[in-house]
């Protein structure tokens, strides 16, 4: 008996079934067309562009169940831009060795360049620097060639012999945290390492292991200004914890890394 003229092909089922597994593995209308879900840590890496910035949060705004953390942190670098009290810039200007130096951001978000005098930060991203700068720059000299970076202040704490806050690129690795601060003491528990923000613990364990181990940088792991990282010692956590909480007290002037060391 022939196959009914009404009956559908194998072809077209096979094809209308890969449509129904297409659709699926897009996911829901947050994630259509492949985009990947938006996450707070992807809203928090340094060099991410302004662009780059706009579209997650677009792509939050049509999510179904939109991450509010990361929402919040894409608003608030759109809107105020990176630059935070105690973060730096690490600038050079071609044949201008007066304007080569680490300009460290005051409290009301500027730095105070030689010639031109404050400059604010405000609404700037750590990816618009150095076209932001060649900009302000021009005032006062004719087609300046800029190299200019965002540097992160991050608090190394803990079992190294130097602890405190240092000016660090986002594209460093972790590791160079505790290079910065003088390696790690003798008693120090590398495998205990973690990186904190606000005071709770956003990487440990196998995590944080995994990170050193790879040469992830501190970009990659979403860590910026005001975060911080620390290593306990062997001897216990009660004074692991004292030397930390100390440590912080006693080194609030920055300590600024030469940029040409960390790589």
């Amino acid at each position: 008996m022939g196959r009914s003229q009404d009956s559908p092909r194998p072809l077209v089922i096979l094809l209308r079934l890969g449509i129904v597994f297409s659709v699926l593995a897009l996911g829901t209308p947050g994630t259509l067309l492949g985009q990947a879900a938006v996450d707070d840590r992807d809203a928090r890496r340094t060099s991410a562009t302004r662009a780059e910035l706009v579209a997650m949060q677009e792509r939050l705004a049509t999510a179904s169940t939109p991450d509010t953390g990361a929402t919040g942190v894409l608003y608030r670098r759109l809107s105020n831009g990176d630059f935070q009290p105690g973060d730096g810039v690490a600038l050079s200007v071609d044949g201008e060795q007066v304007f080569s130096d680490t300009f460290v951001v005051s409290s009301t978000r500027d730095i105070e360049l030689p010639m031109v005098g404050p400059v604010s930060l405000r609404g700037v991203l750590y990816s618009e620097i150095e076209s932001y700068l060649t900009q302000q720059l021009s005032r006062v000299l004719r087609n300046p060639v800029v190299h200019a970076r965002g540097l992160v202040r991050i608090a190394v704490t803990g079992g190294v012999p130097r602890p405190g806050y240092y000016l660090v690129p986002g594209d460093a690795p972790l590791s160079a945290t505790f290079q910065v601060a003088g390696g790690l003491v003798g008693n120090a528990k590398l495998k205990d390492a973690r990186a904190l923000r606000g005071g709770a613990t956003v990487l440990e364990g196998d995590a944080m292991r995994a990170a050193l181990g790879a040469g992830r940088t501190l970009d990659q792991l979403s860590l910026g200004s005001g975060d911080e990282v620390s290593v306990p010692l062997k001897s216990g956590p009660s004074v692991y914890e004292v030397i930390r909480g100390v440590s912080l007290l006693l080194t609030i002037p920055l300590t600024i890394y030469a940029i040409t060391q960390i790589h």
